[in-house]
């Protein structure tokens, strides 16, 4: 394995831990702290979402991997998410659409 495998095979693993613990949240939400956790699910999840973050500025930094927010495609991705909780509470399978 070379550091771009590494750190490829690292942001897998950040991106799965940041799924983990937003499942954990849905379930539990953002105040409670888990048993033998000192930090809240919300503050756990900004933890895990820094480790991603920081191992995709590594990949930036050190194999030109260009990654920068793109403001269009995250807006685009917003309305999407939001047009599918519509339709989700039109079916009665969410409660709250904001």
């Amino acid at each position: 394995m070379n550091r771009l495998q590494l750190l490829l095979n690292k942001l897998a693993e950040e991106g799965a831990e940041v799924a983990q613990i937003a499942l954990k949240t849905a379930q539990f939400g953002l105040a409670e702290v888990c048993p033998g956790q000192l930090l809240t699910n919300a503050q756990r999840a900004h933890q895990e979402i820094d480790d991603l973050m920081a191992v995709v500025e590594m990949l930036n930094e050190e194999f030109g991997f260009g990654y920068k927010p793109n403001r269009e495609h995250i807006e685009t991705k917003k309305s999407k998410v939001n047009k599918f909780a519509r339709y989700s509470e039109s079916l009665g399978l969410l409660n709250e659409v904001n």
